[in-house]
């Protein structure tokens, strides 16, 4: 009986051996692939909107959906944090519109980009303009913003469905970083996400940018 019993006591030990590498093989994996992602991530393609100079060598990622009621604030807070670096220093943002809502996030989306075919450097423009509203807009408040923009918004719904699949990859990127939903952010190599309703701080946000550069060996700078 007493043998039986430590035979026992073997098998389960090597069972959990078994278990615990197993979940270290998928945890190394998944790792690897989170780094795989966020290297595709932080490289734009000719028609990724860029806030700030693309030279720029410190890169921040923001995955958004323009129906995500965190998104906004978390917008402005990623924007006091950055200051003055994003325009006279090293910083440059990289916009990964998602959809992680309803049909309205996709043609929002869509109907932005194409804002650039119409006139260089509308996306971002119209982008900042849209970051700022106080709640979250429907397709209809977007149109009417475009509109008074002075887009022409047949031919920007047309040019929209070319942004598509750009899009849904951007969603698809996000996920095989390991973010579950959206406002979350590449901050140079790293990804973060805000994980509860509470909203970081300017001064929490700063302090890993500064570190992130530090650890790239970006130098700082006054805006920071």
């Amino acid at each position: 009986m007493k043998k039986a019993f430590f035979i026992f006591l073997r098998v389960i030990f090597v069972v959990l051996l078994m278990i615990a590498a197993a979940l270290f093989a998928a945890k190394t994996y998944f790792q690897y692939e989170s780094q795989q992602s966020i290297k595709v991530a932080i490289q734009p393609d000719a028609n990724t909107p860029i806030i700030g100079n693309p030279d720029n060598p410190f890169t921040i990622v923001e995955f958004y959906d323009y129906r995500c009621n965190h998104c906004y604030p978390f917008a402005k807070i990623v924007s006091d944090a950055i200051g003055n670096d994003i325009t006279s220093g090293t910083t440059k943002i990289i916009l990964r519109p998602t959809v992680v809502g309803d049909q309205q996030s996709l043609l929002i989306a869509q109907l932005v980009l194409a804002a650039d075919l119409q006139t260089k450097g509308e996306t971002v423009a119209f982008h900042q303009q849209i970051m700022q509203l106080n709640e979250v807009p429907t397709y209809e408040t977007i149109k009417a913003m475009a509109t008074a923009r002075g887009l022409n918004i047949e031919q920007a719904e047309k040019d929209g469905v070319q942004f598509q699949s750009a899009i849904i990859r951007n969603t698809e990127l996000a996920t095989d970083i390991g973010f579950s939903g959206v406002p979350a952010l590449i901050i140079g190599d790293k990804g973060y996400m805000q994980h509860t309703s509470v909203m970081p701080g300017v001064n929490e946000l700063k302090l890993m940018m500064i570190d992130a550069k530090t650890r790239l060996k970006i130098g700082s700078t006054k805006g920071e």
